[in-house]
């Protein structure tokens, strides 16, 4: 069970004390998809769901954290990129850059751990992989632009720098590169359900919930 506190930085890097003597904590959203709405936005479901994730895991090396990254710093990115973050992902780091979650995301900053970048800078030994493949396999792979780094296993989620859709990267399968998502933000909310079920401690209600919206086929790939 969390210790009684946690303090973590907001987006203003002022100090939020949440209380967890009853859990799950205080705002703690459900176990479920949200309803979103004017007064109940994205971001609102976001904030609680890190917020809550960041007390299950207090005093780890993997708490999650606050980090908004700078406007500039996503510029600097897209450049360093060639090519325009999708608008979901721009906003995640903008207002949140938490990257340590049930899944680890990529930092904006090159001096990062696992930084965004290319797929085939992040795992170079994929072009060995390609060398029979015809050149159109090989375009796509060039396409793609690694922002998630799955479970640090070489497994990651990448987007098409040109549709923005999300495709999963699985070194071990023949296929290797897997549609997923048609946005980074279908991949984030997700995560979040992922999260939530360890906040509530039901990975089977989550899968559940996973499987409805996005179908079982692609929960397996993804989590089996």
């Amino acid at each position: 069970m969390p210790a009684s506190h946690l303090t973590i930085a907001n987006k203003n890097t002022m100090q939020d004390e949440v209380n967890t003597d009853d859990w799950p904590p205080s705002g703690c959203p459900g176990l479920n998809w949200p309803v979103l709405s004017a007064t109940y936005t994205r971001s609102d479901w976001y904030r609680a769901v890190i917020i809550a994730y960041a007390a299950l895991w207090e005093g780890h090396v993997s708490q999650a954290r606050f980090a908004p990254v700078s406007e500039a710093d996503l510029l600097d990115l897209e450049a360093r990129l060639s090519c325009t973050l999708p608008a979901g992902l721009k906003a995640y780091h903008r207002e949140f850059g938490a990257l340590s979650l049930a899944e680890k995301l990529c930092s904006i900053s090159p001096a990062g751990d696992t930084p965004i970048q290319p797929l085939l800078e992040a795992y170079p030994g994929v072009v060995d992989l390609l060398e029979h493949e015809d050149e159109q396999v090989m375009e796509l792979f060039e396409d793609m632009i690694v922002f998630g780094d799955y479970l640090g296993n070489g497994n990651m989620f990448c987007f098409d720098r040109e549709s923005g859709n999300v495709f999963y990267f699985d070194h071990d399968d023949g296929s290797m590169l897997n549609p997923f998502f048609t946005s980074v933000e279908e991949y984030l909310d997700a995560l979040m359900i992922r999260c939530l079920a360890e906040i509530h401690e039901d990975e089977d209600a989550g899968l559940d919930l996973l499987a409805q919206r996005y179908g079982s086929e692609l929960v397996r790939k993804w989590l089996y």
